[in-house]
C-alpha cells in the first residue's frame, strides 16, 4: 500500500477544485453584477429554463442562465475535488467513486470536510482491492466494473449510514445556536457568523454559519447577512495582503495563488483560499477566523445589512451603511494579513516535479 501522504493528495485535489470555483464564482459574480443581486432566484418569463423557450436576446433572461452555470459550477466543485484526491491516492479507479461520493457530500451538507474525508476511504479501500487475487478473465473488469461498482457501494452506504447523518445534526445544531444570539449583542453574533465563514473555507461550518445568516434574513434581520458575506470576502483578501507584508516567507507558488484568491475574495468565493488552510491549517485557519470575526462584528455592530445574500463587492453599494462595511472588510483583511504574517514559517521553495500524466481512455476491443 502507499505511504499516507496527506498533504499531496489534498492539494492535489484542491489543484483540480479550483478552476472549477473560480469558473463559478466568477460567472455569478458577472451574473449578479450585471443582471442584480437576485437574478438567481428569477424565473424567467413564460416558463423558460436554461434547456429550452430560453429567450438569450432578453437581458434579465441572459443573465439568469449565466447565474444557472454558476450554480451548476459551484455543485461540482466537491465532487471534483474528492475525485481529485482519489486519483492522487488510487490512480484512475478512484476517479468515478470519489466523483459520486462528493457529489453526495455536497447535496447532503457534508460540504468540503464530508468530501476530502471520504476520499481518503475511497482511495485506500480501492488500494486495497487491487491487492485482490482474482482470476485472469476478472482482471479486465476490475478497473471499469468491479471497482468503480463496489468502491461506490461501500463507501457510500458507510457515508449514509456513519458520516452523513451525525454530520447534519452537528451542522443543525450549530446552526440553531448561531440563530439563538440574535437576541444579544450585535457585535457577537457578527463575530460568531464571520468565525464561521472563515473557518473552513466553503466547508460545513462555513455553509452552516451561511444558512443561519440567510434563516435571519428570512425573517426580516439582514445585519447577519452582511457579516456573511464580508466575514466570507475576508480570508483570501487577508491571505494577499500577507503575501504583501511579509514576501519572504512565502513561495513562488503561494505568491501567484493568493494573486488569484485576492479578485476571489473580492467576488465573495473563500474556497480560493483553501491551499493555504489545507498547507498551513494549524496557523491559517486561525488568523482567518480572528480576521472574519472582527469584520462580522464590526460589521452588524455598526448597523451594515444586506438584502442580498451574494454578490461580494457588486452588493456593497445595495447595504445600509455600506461605509462601515467597507470599513469592516478592510480591517479584517489586515487583521488577518497581520497575523498569518506573524505566525507563519517560511516556506521553503521546492522543485515541483511534473506530474505524470496517465492516459484515461479506455481501449475497448470488440
Amino acid at each position: 500500500m502507499k505511504k499516507l501522504n496527506f498533504k499531496k493528495h489534498v492539494m492535489t485535489g484542491i489543484s483540480y477544485m479550483i478552476p472549477m470555483i473560480v469558473a463559478g464564482g466568477i460567472l455569478g459574480a458577472l451574473a449578479k453584477g450585471f443582471g442584480g443581486w437576485e437574478i438567481g432566484s428569477l424565473a424567467p418569463e413564460e416558463g423558460a429554463t436554461i434547456f429550452s423557450n430560453l429567450d438569450m436576446f432578453s437581458w434579465t433572461q441572459f443573465w439568469w442562465a449565466i447565474s444557472k452555470l454558476s450554480d451548476f459550477a459551484m455543485s461540482f466543485g466537491v465532487p471534483v475535488m474528492t475525485a481529485g484526491v482519489c486519483y492522487s491516492i488510487a490512480e484512475r479507479p478512484g476517479i468515478v467513486p470519489g466523483f459520486i461520493i462528493g457529489y453526495a457530500a455536497n447535496m447532503s451538507k457534508a460540504g468540503f470536510l464530508g468530501g476530502l474525508l471520504m476520499a481518503f476511504v475511497i482511495g485506500y479501500l480501492i488500494l486495497w482491492m487491487k491487492t485482490w487475487k482474482l482470476p485472469k478473465w476478472m482482471v479486465g473488469l476490475m478497473p471499469v466494473m468491479i471497482i468503480p461498482v463496489l468502491a461506490t457501494l461501500i463507501s457510500g452506504v458507510l457515508f449514509f449510514a456513519v458520516v452523513c447523518k451525525p454530520m447534519a445534526m452537528l451542522m443543525n445544531a450549530l446552526q440553531q445556536w448561531i440563530m439563538s444570539l440574535n437576541g444579544g449583542s450585535k457585535f457577537i453574533i457578527g463575530a460568531v457568523i464571520g468565525a464561521g465563514m472563515g473557518f473552513d473555507m466553503g466547508g460545513p461550518v462555513n455553509k452552516t454559519a451561511s444558512m443561519a445568516a440567510n434563516a435571519l434574513g428570512a425573517d426580516g434581520i439582514y445585519g447577519p447577512m452582511s457579516a456573511k458575506i464580508i466575514g466570507g470576502m475576508t480570508p483570501p483578501c487577508g491571505a494577499f495582503v500577507s503575501t504583501l507584508l511579509t514576501p519572504k516567507k512565502f513561495s513562488s507558488t503561494e505568491k501567484e495563488t493568493a494573486k488569484t484568491a485576492f479578485p476571489m475574495g473580492l467576488c465573495f468565493i473563500t474556497e480560493g483560499v483553501l491551499p493555504f488552510a489545507a498547507a498551513d491549517p494549524a496557523r491559517f485557519i486561525p488568523a482567518s477566523m480572528i480576521g472574519s470575526a472582527l469584520a462580522g462584528g464590526i460589521a452588524v455592530a455598526m448597523g451594515v445589512e444586506s438584502v442580498a445574500g451574494h454578490g461580494g463587492i457588486f452588493v456593497f453599494p445595495m447595504m445600509e451603511n455600506w461605509l462601515w462595511a467597507v470599513i469592516a472588510f478592510v480591517v479584517g483583511s489586515l487583521v488577518t494579513g497581520i497575523v498569518y504574517s506573524a505566525i507563519k514559517k517560511p516556506t521553503e521553495e521546492e522543485s515541483v516535479e511534473e506530474e505524470e500524466i496517465v492516459d484515461l481512455d479506455l481501449n475497448i476491443e470488440l
